[in-house]
């Protein structure tokens, strides 16, 4: 099984600059399909904001004349808590596969993903290690403090490349740079697949053309992975139907023409109602 692992990460990493050639092949009709069955099959990835984009948003959104600290709020990173708290195995990987593969220059390599479930016994042991809930979360703490954004859910494709069995059985929490990501692929990808790449229930974000300069950072640097944003006839262009609220956009912007706002106050609840029957972590 570890042999076919590394093959496995051989293939990946090698093909990692191909990827978005490969995923404009998932519009064609029977390769697409072949290519959704073999590693995309019934994914539901939520995309969670930054806490600190996050929380600015919430103060915005109280009408109190106290100051509101983080420690009050609920925080998107605590759906990723709650499933920690809960789980019977947490594996952490020694690396982030992504940004190994692309030679990431700008975030760390070393902090890799952590999978919950039983599939992370299968996991080759020269690829990371167990670890408890606390080292869990000071690990992701750590990923958000380097700018870097959580993922959560079901991705079959982990399963595939790690070899881990039933997708059913293997949760993954990525922590996603904007130069590196698998998922920037997303507006190549047959909309079908790309789809099953969310935001936070209750996140949503606008752009205030208002407020916009024009400067066309924004897009130069590609500061959204997913390329949502644009330029048009001066002015930020935001796509809402392929934006996943990650909010890094909101925290660039020195116009502030960039906004999160949460329409929904049970995003927590509604989160963790999505990703609870996607894998079953407290089973042996």
């Amino acid at each position: 099984m570890g042999l076919r692992t590394d093959i496995a990460l051989r293939l990946v990493k090698g093909s990692f600059n191909g990827r978005f050639k490969i995923a404009r092949m998932t519009r064609i009709p029977v390769v697409g399909h072949a290519i959704d069955f073999a590693f995309f099959q019934d994914d539901d990835i939520i995309i969670l904001p930054k806490d600190q984009v996050f929380a600015e948003a919430k103060k915005r959104t109280i009408k109190m004349d106290v100051e509101i600290g983080h420690e009050n709020m609920v925080l998107p990173s605590q759906a990723i808590d709650h499933f920690l708290d809960r789980s019977r195995y947490i594996f952490l990987m020694d690396k982030c596969v992504c940004r190994d593969a692309n030679q990431c220059e700008h975030y760390p390599r070393e902090v890799g993903c952590i999978f919950l479930g039983r599939g992370t016994k299968r996991i080759p042991p020269h690829l990371g290690h167990m670890i408890g809930k606390d080292e869990a979360k000071e690990h992701l703490r750590k990923a958000r403090e380097a700018g870097l954004v959580h993922l959560i859910g079901r991705d079959k494709i982990d399963s595939v490349v790690f070899s881990t069995g039933p997708k059913e059985e293997l949760l993954s929490i990525c922590s996603c740079c904007p130069c590196c990501c698998l998922w920037k692929m997303v507006p190549d990808l047959d909309p079908r697949i790309g789809q099953t790449l969310t935001r936070m229930p209750g996140v949503e974000v606008a752009a205030d053309l208002g407020r916009c300069k024009g400067c066309g950072r924004c897009v130069k640097e590609n500061v959204c992975y997913v390329r949502a944003l644009s330029m048009e006839d001066g002015k930020v262009r935001l796509d809402r139907s392929i934006c996943k609220g990650c909010g890094r956009c909101v925290e660039f912007c020195p116009h502030k023409a960039m906004s999160l706002s949460i329409t929904d106050e049970g995003y927590l609840e509604e989160t963790i109602k999505r990703i609870q029957p996607l894998v079953d972590i407290e089973s042996e």
